[in-house]
């Protein structure tokens, strides 16, 4: 009765005796712990009456609750969140999952919320968005799982913003993609993007470490152009796949992580170092166990000159995943060791 983390499963909470309902609202209500830590609900849509989980959720906010989960199993259509429970003054952490349907009113209020996760929910309007990113003052973590969305941008605008996650899998054509303004953010993770959409970045000034993966050959140039004041990057992009911005120096950037299984990988490479004159550390993924290779027609062909980072700062070279390299990234590998002045590690596993 003094457990302050709660977790309801419903696969693994039923009784001939009891429902599932009513056994999730009697121990929350004999819990005596002084304060609910989390509280994590799944539920099946018409199994569960909306109220119950309005109840349940209501006892969880008298209780001060900091973290809570929804996680909506559904066969026959959303569970609208309740529109009175969008307004928590202890609540840090909210995550909802999968068939949740956001419909947020104009008056929010979740002053302490410092992590929100949205994992494949639904959104009635596209306002409904702005409406609960602006009623989280403190919001610091967002991370956007989505497949299914037919609103035409997703906009993520939230001064206090530091870390920001996107992985998109919708195929949506008529979907239009993101559009940041953050002026706090420091860490950026994009993952996916299957359809002609875009990622446009508007002010993200304090921004030191991007992770750009899996995109498909629509990604913007402006996008990688957004991220040339990073000290961190890792790319999983095909040179065949992007469109790299001309003229762009990545100046602050001192580590660089690069995923080697990609068509042509080398030459984002070459691009790459020629164009990060402070890079200090270098690190290549290779393959996944049992991925085959499907690497590039082109060979290798090595740069007329040694790009600057190689002889002036590189430090550190690592290649993970390199069991059978091919003869072109043997090539690769030899060139980094010959032409590196100031290497100081080097590891291959």
């Amino acid at each position: 009765k003094l457990v302050p983390i709660l977790k309801f499963d419903y696969d693994n909470n039923q009784s001939e005796d009891e429902t599932y309902s009513e056994i999730v609202c009697r121990l929350l209500l004999s819990n005596k712990a002084p304060v609910l830590e989390s509280l994590h609900l799944d539920f099946e849509v018409g199994k569960c009456r909306p109220v119950d989980v309005g109840m349940w959720i209501g006892i969880a906010y008298a209780r001060h609750v900091r973290d809570l989960v929804l996680h909506v199993i559904s066969k026959k259509g959303s569970f609208k969140f309740p529109t009175s429970l969008y307004n928590c003054e202890t609540l840090e952490s909210l995550t909802l999952a999968t068939w949740v349907l956001v419909d947020v009113p104009s008056q929010v209020c979740l002053k302490s919320l410092r992590t929100l996760r949205l994992e494949n929910v639904n959104y009635k309007y596209d306002d409904s968005v702005y409406n609960l990113l602006s009623g989280c003052p403190k919001l610091e973590n967002l991370v956007l799982y989505h497949e299914l969305s037919d609103m035409e941008t997703f906009t993520i605008a939230v001064p206090s913003l530091q870390r920001l996650t996107i992985i998109d899998a919708n195929d949506a054509q008529g979907y239009g993609g993101y559009v940041i303004n953050a002026p706090s953010l420091k860490y950026l993770k994009i993952d996916g993007f299957n359809t002609p959409k875009s990622c446009i970045i508007e002010n993200a000034p304090e921004l030191v470490e991007a992770t750009i993966m899996n995109v498909s050959k629509t990604i913007n140039e402006k996008l990688l152009e957004s991220l040339t004041s990073v000290k961190r990057l890792s790319l999983a992009l095909s040179p065949l796949e992007i469109k790299f911005p001309t003229g762009s120096f990545f100046y602050q950037l001192v580590s660089l992580e690069l995923y080697t299984n990609k068509a042509e990988w080398w030459n984002l490479l070459v691009l790459m170092l020629d164009s990060s004159p402070k890079l200090q550390v270098l690190k290549l993924i290779g393959k996944l166990s049992g991925e085959n290779n499907h690497l590039a027609s082109m060979n290798w062909d090595q740069p007329k000159n040694v790009p600057g980072c190689l002889l002036f700062n590189l430090e550190t070279f690592m290649w993970k995943g390199c069991k059978k390299l091919g003869e072109d990234e043997k090539e690769v590998a030899k060139y980094i060791l010959r032409n590196t002045n100031r290497l100081k590690r080097a590891t291959f596993t």
